[in-house]
């Protein structure tokens, strides 16, 4: 089931669904990602906690207006650092990160240009660099003032 499903399939559940999703792993549900957002004269900024995803593991796209952000993607636990040639056996006593699929919409205030936006991960932040959209310049029609040679009443 991939995340947007188990995404769309959150809500008010029964009795007996909650009792089944309190067996899901953290792995199995769908997390809704942290993010700072930081606005400047020209730029919006966004850092999103991303640690234990990579580039090919994360998803962005600027939709609607150039006024909306999508991020998802998938946070990996770096057991394999740990134990490169096996799963370990044991169990865990705390599990306070989120691992697993995450996604997050967020409405911009402006838009922004698409063709100059940039992402990358660093030290664990994803971070979202977003020029804003020029407004274009209207040309400017300069009108002749006549006088009136009639009076009007006012």
């Amino acid at each position: 089931m991939s995340f947007l499903q188990r995404l769309k399939g959150r809500g008010v559940k029964s009795d007996e669904a909650l009792q089944s999703s309190e067996e899901e792993t953290a792995v199995d549900k769908v997390a809704q990602l942290d993010v700072d957002v930081f606005q400047t004269e020209r730029t919006i900024i966004i850092y999103a906690q991303a640690a234990g995803a990579d580039m090919n593991d994360v998803h962005v796209s600027i939709e609607g207006d150039a006024d909306i952000v999508l991020i998802e993607g998938r946070r990996i636990r770096p057991e394999f650092i740990v134990f490169p040639k096996s799963k370990p056996h044991g169990a865990y006593f705390t599990e306070e990160c989120i691992w697993g699929d995450f996604y997050r919409r967020i409405i911009l205030p402006e838009s922004v240009e698409i063709e100059k936006a940039e992402a990358k991960i660093k030290n664990g932040v994803l971070i979202l660099i977003l020029p804003l959209l020029k407004p274009e310049e209207k040309e400017k029609v300069k009108l002749k003032i006549t006088p009136d040679r009639k009076r009007s009443r006012l």
